[in-house]
């Protein structure tokens, strides 16, 4: 029998610049670090998040006629929401005003938005779209496959032999790492150890003189954990505070301790799953989109030194109808905003093809899917380690670059 580090670690068996930015948000620019290897940090937004409501157009008129003043961003009133310069079209683009981060990235030509993107299949059902995401690719029939697409790229690119090279932030592993028999889980660093001195010396004695797959396995993750526990002696934890006391800004910061341990990280995952907005969106929107600004913007202040390296992508599964429903929310739609930043990310636009909102170019409803998720994650898989598309999202051919990076630009 075959066993991982990653099954014994899960088992339980080894136990710069500053920018004044909205609302007196600060943010640090500066970017350079210690080596040049680049890493990607992948957001999962679960639950299909509206992109109307986090970026889009707020004088269109077929938006306003489809929804209330309250789930739209309105660029008057008590809170207007913010301005967002190189809109795909001439109308006045505007973002969530709860997201006052994101506008200071975007407008320090750090934060791209790409419009009207999502997956290109006709389904609805989170459990299948999240799983087509996940797996990299647009049609059901290829859910067979065992591997996810960053298991795939781990493998295409060598780098899944590497400890640390591939991390979730979360408590178990996301299907996306599939395939990746070293992935990781470190949803705690305190919890990444072998517990007291005797247990540890009991634990590494043992594995040292047993034989067979389960001892070498158990060898191998004990001197990750232990590589782990050496570079963290003396590390410096960011001040209380940087990060919000939730899942997803613990989760980040998670990251941002294994980036700058330079233990190899080349790709992180992290989730955020508040986003069904069936039901009172306004008040329920506003929460989550202040969480996930204020997570991502404390996490680029905290690896500003390493901002270079560092590419963060943003998506979900689908994005909402344009029409609202009868509860004050908005039901599961298709098209969706992607979010990509980082120290090489062209920065201050909006990408993609905007095909407006006339009810005659919608897709039953919803806004369309003009740019494939596949070729946002082509463009930066292959900055990153020169990986073939068509070994990562199977039955995919990536297109021209939308020109998302400044070596693109």
């Amino acid at each position: 029998m075959m066993v991982s580090r990653r099954t014994l670690l899960q088992g339980g068996m080894l136990g710069g610049a500053a920018a004044l930015t909205p609302a007196g948000v600060r943010m640090a620019f500066a970017a350079t670090g210690a080596s040049t290897a680049n890493m990607i940090v992948f957001v999962l937004l679960r639950g299909g998040m509206d992109g109307l409501y986090m970026v889009a157009p707020s004088d269109d008129a077929d938006l306003i006629a489809a929804r209330p003043a309250s789930l739209r961003l309105l660029a008057s009133g008590t809170t207007p929401a913010l301005p967002l310069a190189h809109g795909p079209s001439s109308n006045d683009w505007r973002l969530h005003p709860a997201a006052p981060e994101f506008k200071a990235l975007y407008d320090a030509g750090h934060l791209a938005f790409v419009h009207a993107a999502g997956i290109p299949a006709d389904s609805r059902s989170h459990f299948q779209m999240q799983a087509m995401l996940e797996h990299g690719v647009a049609d059901p029939t290829l859910l067979t496959r065992t591997s996810g697409w960053i298991g795939q790229y781990a493998n295409a690119t060598g780098i899944a032999s590497s400890t640390f090279a591939v991390i979730s932030a979360d408590s178990t592993l996301p299907a996306s790492m599939s395939g990746d028999n070293e992935a990781l889980s470190i949803a705690n660093p305190k919890q990444f150890t072998l517990g007291s001195t005797p247990r540890s010396l009991f634990i590494q004695t043992a594995y040292g003189v047993a034989d067979g797959a389960v001892a070498a396995s158990g060898r191998i993750a004990i001197d990750a954990v232990n590589l782990f526990q050496r570079k963290s002696t003396g590390f410096v934890a960011p001040a209380a505070g940087t990060y919000a006391n939730n899942a997803f800004g613990q989760g980040l910061s998670v990251i941002a301790e294994t980036i700058k341990l330079d233990i190899g990280l080349q790709v992180a995952e992290v989730e955020y799953n508040d986003w069904d907005t069936h039901v009172a969106e306004q008040s329920r929107f506003a929460n989550s989109a202040s969480i996930l600004s204020k997570g991502l913007g404390a996490f680029y202040n905290d690896i500003a030194a390493y901002a270079n390296r560092v590419t963060i992508v943003v998506m979900s599964e689908f994005g909402r109808r344009v029409q609202s429903n009868a509860s004050g929310g908005t039901d599961h739609g298709h098209g969706n905003v992607m979010m990509v930043l980082g120290g090489q990310v062209a920065g201050g636009r909006i990408y993609g093809t905007w095909p407006g909102l006339h009810p005659a170019v919608l897709d039953l409803g919803d806004v369309p899917v003009t740019t494939d998720y596949r070729s946002v994650l082509s463009e930066i898989i292959t900055a990153a380690r020169g990986a073939p598309p068509a070994a990562v999202f199977p039955g995919f051919t990536a297109g021209a670059a939308l020109g998302l990076l400044t070596s693109q630009g």
